[in-house]
């Protein structure tokens, strides 16, 4: 049973406690555990990973965080349903974007065996049009984003070079070489639904600093009522070991922000809560302290990018921090749940809000 998983899990966590850090009596995280689990149907898991053995954190906010099944009644009440695909389809939400001029990645084309096409209408549906289109990109970093694809799954990235006269994808941190053709043939077993194909972002030398192989980027919750935006909370999210990507589902670490003025304040990772970083483990990279550029205009994209979309009225926006200001990743109607544990979110006070502007 995942519950009493999740409660092992905990008390082994919990048991390997810092010294350093401050925590609720034992026997109190047991009694709060107990009746969020009992009455409102919050595990131990999300106990864990909220870090709420902390005593900085009041008990009535615990109580106003959402169970699963109220977290996705509260989605599809704020965001219309029929609405919700529109954003989850990389092609449909960057023609959004671009159309109301919130800055997203530069678009290369869409990938597809039958419906693909370049950005000035030539077809990339074949790997002699992949081919054709590289031989303009040579000594250009491209990457590759699965059009439906969740927490960095199928997420490509090369350089393009000329090998014998033809163009090539070179891993950005391998070096590995591989033909076009042979890209193709294993990219087409793993996915038919196409590819959206991007100039690949160069991000601050600021973001850079921590991790330099992965796109470090914001995940930013805001949410509206009748026209007003709300920022509710961010962390920054920084890949691991070399990783492309940064998603936390792949391992990557999340670092809280501070609202007001965009400063870090550590790392942490889902593998072990507890274990709170200054540095990026395998870098060395300065984390805590360190001040985001662009801070302001990264909560103003993430807002432009909510009121973009028809009947959406709460999202987890990724927000992407290049060398001259932020880029728009792309927009989650339904983000992963646990987002609001890393923030401290309690979604009952924002709903309470939402219905209130709505009266």
């Amino acid at each position: 049973m995942q519950a009493i998983k999740d409660i092992r899990r905990a008390w082994t966590h919990l048991g390997q406690r810092n010294d350093n850090l401050a925590y609720l009596p034992f026997w109190r995280q047991v009694l709060e555990m107990g009746a969020l689990y009992l009455v409102r149907g919050i595990g131990p898991g999300y106990y864990l990973q909220a870090r709420w053995w902390r005593p900085s954190i009041p008990f009535a906010d615990k109580w106003e965080h959402l169970n699963k099944k109220e977290y996705n009644a509260f989605i599809d009440r704020w965001n219309a349903p029929g609405y919700q695909k529109s954003s989850q389809h990389k092609i449909i939400e960057k023609a959004v974007l671009q159309l109301l001029g919130v800055p997203t990645p530069e678009f290369i084309g869409f990938l597809h065996r039958q419906r693909g096409a370049c950005a000035d209408g030539a077809p990339l549906r074949l790997p002699a049009d992949l081919e054709r289109l590289c031989h303009g990109l040579v000594g250009r970093k491209i990457c590759f984003k699965l059009v439906e694809g969740y927490g960095g799954a199928g997420f490509a990235a090369f350089r393009v070079e000329e090998a014998d006269g033809r163009p090539v994808f070179v891993h950005p941190v391998t070096g590995e070489a591989t033909g076009i053709s042979d890209w193709w043939a294993l990219a087409q077993q793993k996915n038919d639904g196409g590819y959206i194909v991007e100039h690949y972002l160069t991000q601050h030398p600021v973001l850079s600093d921590i991790h330099a192989n992965s796109v470090n980027t914001l995940r930013i919750w805001l949410y509206q009522a009748r026209g007003e935006v709300k920022v509710a909370g961010a962390f920054l999210r920084v890949g691991r070991k070399g990783s492309l990507v940064d998603n936390t589902s792949s391992g990557g670490l999340y670092c809280p922000v501070d609202l007001e003025t965009g400063v870090l304040a550590y790392a942490a990772n889902a593998a072990n809560p507890l274990q709170t970083m200054n540095s990026h483990p395998d870098t060395g990279g300065r984390i805590s302290g360190v001040q985001l550029p662009f801070w302001r205009e990264c909560k103003d994209i993430a807002g432009r990018a909510l009121q973009a979309f028809p009947k959406v009225n709460i999202a987890g926006v990724d927000v992407a921090i290049g060398v001259d200001g932020p880029r728009m990743i792309e927009l989650n109607v339904r983000p992963d749940q646990i987002g609001c544990a890393r923030i401290n979110l309690p979604l009952k006070r924002v709903d309470r809000w939402m219905r209130a502007s709505r009266a």
